[in-house]
């Protein structure tokens, strides 16, 4: 691809090549770099698909925001490329991870009640004092003992005890994530330890020359090279540095996302329980209460009789009801990493410093 004349310069159509406006056609026709005006090097015309540049290479943060001046006219332009390398990032701010209320169900009522010829924690009979077969805990008076019922020398009614309550089934929570302030959230911006800038390499079109003769030598911090699109290997006579680095365009930042919170998830829920309460009465209609007590999935409870001997006629258990329980959060924690955009790869292959 021929470049244009620059400063100026006059295209002399016959060629194709460029002089000072008052050369001549002589001069045109020579053929030579000193013909034409070009003090710099003579660049080897680049191979197919890759094009000449200018690049420099290093530090983001002391890289060049324009191009220097390489033409004939002294001015500064700016980058044909814009590349970067390196890519890194700050994980990402996670919401806190927490799980909503244990829920669960309570169905299953005491194994046994029993009725004993001791106080709470002595020893002595016992008569079994539970409902019918299928009981829902409503009033009954199956097992009724009649005041002064006697149990192996002792007076039956003392104490009466209920072992614990069956254990929630189906407890679950949900998981969500409390949002964190505002302030804090998001994904912080990547940054790139390294930048490329690709200027244009003004050079003087000579049909009769085996190379491009450059317009002027390149200011220090840059480098005579070739690039292409994607990652390639470096051809014969560009074996000086190589880079790959990745294009940053409006349309594409030339980095991939890959930053993400694990999901919030929530463990066992542990603490819920069962609770209920169990009246007994003396006559059979539980109508004459003479003890009103709450039970629960965890411990037997027993309760003294007011008075040793009592009739005690019927008995109630209310429904169950679910104590929640909790559940141990986990998740939220960053994960992932932001990758340099493999589809925005472009290679930089330079002449080495001896040419």
């Amino acid at each position: 691809m021929k470049e244009p004349c620059f400063g100026g310069w006059v295209c002399i159509e016959e060629t194709g090549t460029c002089v000072p406006p008052d050369a001549g056609t002589d001069a045109a026709i020579d053929g030579t770099a000193s013909a034409i005006g070009c003090s710099g090097p003579c660049i080897p015309h680049p191979p197919d698909e890759w094009d000449l540049r200018a690049l420099w290479h290093g530090p983001a943060a002391e890289a060049p925001q324009i191009c220097p001046a390489l033409g004939t006219d002294g001015e500064t332009a700016l980058p044909l490329f814009v590349g970067r390398a390196d890519v890194s990032a700050p994980p990402a701010n996670c919401d806190r991870c927490k799980c909503t209320e244990a829920t669960g169900a309570c169905t299953t009522l005491p194994e046994t009640i029993e009725v004993r010829a001791a106080t709470c924690g002595a020893a002595g009979t016992s008569t079994p004092f539970g409902g019918p077969d299928g009981w829902d805990g409503s009033c009954t008076n199956a097992n009724a003992l009649t005041a002064g019922a006697m149990c192996g020398g002792a007076l039956c009614a003392q104490s009466i005890a209920a072992s614990p309550l069956g254990a929630p089934t189906g407890e679950t929570c949900a998981s969500f994530a409390e949002p964190i302030p505002v302030t804090q959230y998001g994904l912080p911006a990547p940054t790139w330890a390294t930048a490329a800038i690709g200027c244009l390499i003004p050079t003087c079109n000579v049909p009769s020359a085996s190379c491009l003769p450059s317009i002027r030598r390149l200011p220090d911090g840059f480098q005579t090279c070739i690039k292409r699109g994607g990652e390639h290997v470096c051809p014969v006579g560009w074996n000086g540095d190589r880079f790959v680095v990745y294009e940053v365009t409006h349309e594409k930042p030339g980095w991939l996302e890959g930053r993400e919170c694990t999901a919030c998830e929530c463990g066992a829920a542990v603490g819920g329980a069962c609770l209920a309460r169990v009246r007994t009465f003396e006559d059979g209609a539980c109508s004459k209460l003479l003890s009103d007590d709450g039970i629960s999935s965890v411990v037997e409870q027993c309760s003294n009789v007011p008075f040793a001997g009592l009739a005690i006629g019927s008995k109630e258990i209310t429904p169950p009801e679910y104590l929640p329980g909790a559940c141990e959060p986990s998740g939220g924690e960053p994960s992932g990493d932001v990758k340099e955009d493999p589809e925005q790869a472009v290679t930089f292959c330079c002449r080495p410093p001896d040419t």
